[in-house]
């Protein structure tokens, strides 16, 4: 008999990946939700009940746990920033181990502590939220979870800059007094679409990005904000969207004032690096446990001056350029033009002189590619490897690899056909906590070859 649209009672088993309470129900089948901690016991509402699974929403904890805590954020649970407030964060940092040490059994190491982020609030370098009309008036917040087209009103977001702040409230008071309305994605109709702010936090540089619909009348609309801002924000932007698409898209991006770029430095080896950030370019969100990752990335690759190094999935630069110092010669290859060009530009800017990069698809690369390397790394997007670039790994034997994965499920597939191929063993997995009070991290895991 279907359970769906009925409360039943169930008993949280494990949290498993990525951040999702595993329960059992009393036929024995196991349904998933949210926010229950291990042990707990709780009504929740079937909402899919399948031959195999059930998943249902949190109604009511009969039974807390002893390791449950009061959420710092009145917005926890709605919207879907972070999922672990509820619990310490050691007791989070603890959960993560568990999960990931199941996921990555089969490898037979022990995988290490995680690492903790340097900062546990206030991490986030990065936060995009969206306009939305509220009950008839101009709001400014973040996608309520699950929902592409629903809103919640953030007062303060506990995980990014603290900076962010007094920038969110300075514009959406100025929007209001405008009168127009914010972007409505089902009609289609409105002007205010997005605010994205970003900080090199290890240089105290602000990045501010209004993104509106286009503006047929009154191009002077944003003088007074931009007024304001100017005062304490290095970069001001205004991008000009017209697209259906939510996605912060743009048809004319605008410098209304300050520099066009803010430039963020991260201390890798000892040596200190610096990285140009632009409006769209890609940077990771948390400065202070990147410069902890890819510490553990340059130890593990174990460089000399001798190695020829291959960064794939290179983005901008940021990995390879920090490893340069410590081998001959730095490759990268990225799929996306800005990527590659902010990454030329990094290279200028730490005056490296032994690094190339190029634009193409990894796939496309490593089939056309006649280079040798000693030592690879991979970053890849979370859908983690193609097939084409685990032969190209498994057949080029490079003496070292390390791959750096934010989603530990395609981490494991990828990992478990590397190591079935017979060429390379793993010899250590290092964890980074880069997303503190969420489910996510960063794994590092270093791969030897196999000698004959």
């Amino acid at each position: 008999m279907s359970l769906k649209n009925q409360i039943i009672n169930v008993v949280c088993e494990k949290i498993v990946f990525p951040g999702r309470s595993l329960c059992r129900c009393e036929d024995g089948l196991v349904l998933f939700t949210e926010w229950l901690l291990p042990a707990e016991s709780a009504e929740v509402l079937v909402l899919r009940d399948k031959k195999t699974y059930r998943e249902g929403i949190l109604k009511n904890v009969t039974l807390k746990s002893k390791d449950r805590i009061e959420p710092k954020c009145s917005c926890f649970g709605v919207c879907g920033g972070c999922c672990f407030q509820n619990i310490s964060y050691e007791n989070q940092l603890s959960l993560k181990q568990e999960y990931l040490k199941e996921l990555l059994s089969f490898t037979g190491l022990t995988v290490s502590n995680i690492l903790p982020s340097p900062l546990q609030w206030h991490y986030r370098n990065k936060i995009e939220l969206s306009f939305f009309n509220n009950n008839d008036s101009l709001d400014l917040g973040l996608h309520k979870k699950g929902s592409f087209d629903k809103y919640i009103s953030v007062p303060c977001c506990f995980i990014a800059d603290a900076d962010f702040v007094k920038v969110i409230d300075i514009v959406k008071t100025f929007a209001k007094k405008t009168k127009l309305l914010a972007y409505d994605n089902k009609k289609h109709e409105g002007f205010f679409r997005h605010l994205v702010l970003r900080k090199a936090q290890n240089n105290g540089q602000l990045l501010v990005n209004i993104v509106t619909n286009e503006l047929k009348t009154n191009q002077d609309i944003l003088k007074p904000i931009v007024e304001e801002l100017s005062t304490f924000v290095d970069a001001l932007y205004w991008t000009i969207n017209s697209k259906k698409s939510d996605d912060v898209n743009l048809d004319k991006l605008v410098l209304l004032h300050g520099s066009p770029l803010i430039r963020e430095k991260l201390n890798v080896g000892n040596k200190d690096f610096y990285f140009n950030i632009s409006p769209f370019s890609f940077f990771q969100t948390n400065s202070k446990a990147t410069e902890v990752l890819y510490n553990q990335v340059l130890r593990l690759l174990k460089p000399s001056k001798n190695d020829i190094l291959l960064d794939l999935y290179c983005g901008t630069g940021a990995i390879g350029l920090s490893m340069a110092y410590s081998v001959k010669e730095v490759m990268g290859i990225e799929l996306l033009p800005q990527a590659i060009e902010n990454a030329k530009e990094n290279l200028i800017i730490n005056n490296i002189s032994n690094a190339q990069f190029f634009v193409s698809s990894c796939r496309d690369w490593v089939n056309t590619t006649e280079y040798k390397f000693d030592l690879i790394v991979v970053d890849p997007p979370r859908t983690g490897l193609t097939k084409d670039v685990i032969t190209f790994l498994i057949s080029w034997q490079a003496k070292r690899i390390v791959y750096i994965s934010c989603n530990p499920s395609t981490l494991a597939r990828d990992l478990q056909i590397i190591i079935e191929s017979g060429k390379y063993k793993p010899t250590e997995i290092v964890p980074v906590d880069v997303f503190a009070h969420t489910s996510h991290l960063e794994i590092v895991v270093a791969l030897e070859l196999k000698l004959n």
